[in-house]
């Protein structure tokens, strides 16, 4: 199953002539995602997908205010194709996915994770503090940092002539 949807990412990339980087986010964001629900679909940890779920976006979301920053801005007339086609592999990875359950009738619980490597407790009692000063003070460094990007009397960068 993964080596299909690995082909498809690669195929993908391979049949689209216009390569950007915000092509390349798009698919990885796909690619994150499928590979986000299979994982939960085998450990039945909502939790860590979460989180990767959402340090992935964030990255994504860094990476696109980085390059729509520096790219021009044209119409791009292949993504209405694209999307035809994402949205028809989408499906196709989807209902294989549903018959692989039906046809053998077996839970994606592969593998149990030992609770005693679980990466679960950090949330619990001795731990949970610290996870949640380090989310506190990521959220006021964002806080900051959108503070400092919002300043209209000067660039953020300096341009060289």
């Amino acid at each position: 199953m993964m080596y299909y949807l690995l082909m498809m990412m690669i195929i993908f990339l391979i049949m689209n002539n216009n390569i950007s980087p915000l092509n390349f986010m798009l698919n990885l964001f796909i690619f994150t995602m499928i590979t986000l629900f299979i994982n939960y679909y085998m450990t039945q940890k909502s939790l860590y997908c979460f989180m990767i779920f959402l340090t992935m976006v964030s990255g994504n979301m860094i990476m696109f205010l980085y390059f729509t920053s520096l790219i021009n801005n044209y119409y791009n007339k292949m993504i209405k194709p694209l999307i035809k086609i994402l949205m028809i592999s989408m499906m196709m990875i989807f209902f294989m996915t549903l018959t692989y359950y039906y046809m053998f009738n077996t839970p994606f619980k592969l593998y149990s994770i030992n609770y005693n490597y679980s990466i679960y407790k950090i949330y619990e009692y001795p731990m949970y503090m610290l996870t949640l000063l380090m989310i506190l003070y990521l959220l006021i460094t964002l806080f900051f940092s959108m503070k400092i990007c919002l300043f209209k009397h000067k660039p953020l960068r300096k341009i060289m002539n």
